[in-house]
């Protein structure tokens, strides 16, 4: 539910011990935080997301994952939208709702004058949203049709529009899309197709049973109703997660060292948690990288570089950092591996034109508008037979460095244009080992800027 809240009533100290990051308690819930950019009804991003991550008090988060862990035993997931929401936040949707202009009305109420959001229900004075307990989601399963990625400039196509026509996130067949004010987005509405009545009922069934109470105007919206369900609205804003945090939330880290800035020739060594530490995972193995070595990359935390080259794009070096992992892609039709996985076609791009609104993504060249002069056609690198994206400069900013990848190497002595490159029976082994509920992170990085950091993130001994 959209909400206004009351001035003073807000907490807006720092963040509760209890409030945690949804991805430290369930990496494999994915996350689309709408709030942190425009592709929301107010056509802008709302005031306390300086990041786009899902927090909510731990109960609500633990009792998350359960819901996560019984549908993904029936082929199923969560994909959040929105969780806990600055009370700022509140206050910026209760003014959009009084001032003139209607930027995203075509999407999210076509039928609705913005002035009727607080008579039908859409607005109120307090959210729970606001006290880390509710949370907007949706469903995915093997149905769904393919994400699409948001850009500004996007065709505006009503939220009720037949699910092969409106906005593509990813999910099943809901009946309407996120945020739609329509009677239509009603949880028990009649008037929508029996596939996503079947689908609403899954995922309220799958909710119900974990202690979270629905709302009946929004299918999306449910509420954690346990005995640690927060009572305070907060105010607090929504940062990145630290250095430490990210760590700390990770079993699974691989670690690869190079001598220097421009050596092109560096080691590799998975590491398991074991309690506060970590341990080695059998033996180190060889990697190249750039051509023209490292240079401080755009990752995860806040690692603020030292010095050191800044990467570029084109500029020939592998990023140093930390680094999520993200999609498993290859030649084959599948893959043993349990990271989500795309099979390359001949038409299967990686954008590295940085006036492109998809720069930085994979993306398949026949079925979207292109707007890019460059890109790396996937299927004509032997070494992309096998592979992992790098979530290097994600969300992109333009020129900061585009298709990062693990892949295989042409051979030991042959560097890469910035990628990190191996044996291909190395990468068959990280593909079989990488698990996304362990949220594998990737540490890379000259030797000397790995020892200098090591004590301060509690990263192992090499």
């Amino acid at each position: 539910m959209l909400s206004a809240i009351l001035p003073g009533i807000a907490n807006a100290g720092p963040r509760p011990d209890n409030m945690v990051y949804l991805r430290t308690i369930d990496p494999t819930i994915e996350q689309d935080i709408r709030y942190a950019s425009a592709h929301n009804f107010t056509g802008h991003p709302l005031d306390g997301y300086d990041a786009a991550e899902c927090l909510l008090s731990l109960d609500t988060a633990q009792a998350l994952s359960r819901v996560q862990q019984a549908l993904q035993k029936q082929g199923y997931g969560l994909k959040v939208f929105d969780c806990y929401r600055p009370s700022r936040a509140v206050a910026d949707m209760g003014r959009f709702a009084t001032e003139p202009g209607n930027p995203r009305k075509a999407e999210f109420y076509p039928r609705v004058d913005k002035q009727d959001f607080w008579r039908l229900g859409y607005v109120a004075r307090v959210s729970n949203h606001s006290r880390g307990s509710t949370v907007d989601l949706t469903l995915i399963g093997p149905k769904a049709l393919p994400a699409d990625t948001w850009i500004p400039k996007a065709a505006q196509v009503d939220c009720t529009a037949p699910y092969a026509q409106r906005w593509r996130d990813g999910a099943l067949d809901m009946g309407t899309g996120y945020d739609c004010f329509d009677e239509r987005a009603h949880t028990a509405n009649p008037t929508i197709n029996a596939t996503a009545k079947e689908n609403r009922q899954r995922l309220s069934s799958a909710m119900e049973k974990e202690g979270f109470a629905g709302y009946s105007k929004e299918w999306w919206h449910f509420t954690f109703g346990g005995d640690g369900a927060p009572k305070n609205v907060m105010d607090f804003p929504i940062t990145p997660l630290s250095t430490s945090e990210v760590l700390d939330s990770s079993h699974q880290l691989i670690v690869v060292t190079t001598k220097n800035w421009d050596d092109i020739q560096g080691i590799a060594q998975r590491y398991e948690r074991d309690g506060a530490s970590f341990r080695k995972v059998g033996d180190g193995f060889a990697v190249v990288v750039g051509k023209n070595g490292m240079a401080w990359g755009k990752g995860l935390g806040n690692v603020e570089p030292g010095e050191g080259p800044v990467k570029r794009e084109g500029d020939g070096k592998a990023p140093a950092g930390i680094f999520r992992l993200g999609t498993a892609f290859g030649y084959d039709a599948t893959a043993e591996t349990k990271l989500p996985y795309l099979a390359l076609t001949s038409t299967t791009e990686c954008v590295d034109d940085r006036k492109s609104e998809r720069y930085n993504e994979l993306v398949d060249g026949a079925a979207i508008a292109k707007d890019w002069n460059s890109s790396e056609q996937m299927r004509e690198e032997a070494g992309y037979r096998k592979g992992i994206f790098i979530e290097h400069n994600t969300p992109a900013s333009p020129g900061a460095g585009s298709c990062i990848f693990f892949h295989i190497w042409r051979g030991p002595a042959s560097p890469t244009l910035g990628c990190t490159a191996m044996d291909q029976g190395d990468i068959s082994r990280l593909l079989e080992w990488l698990n996304p509920r362990e949220s594998p992170v990737l540490v890379q990085m000259p030797e000397g800027e790995y020892e200098q950091l090591r004590e301060r993130w509690k990263l192992p001994r090499r």
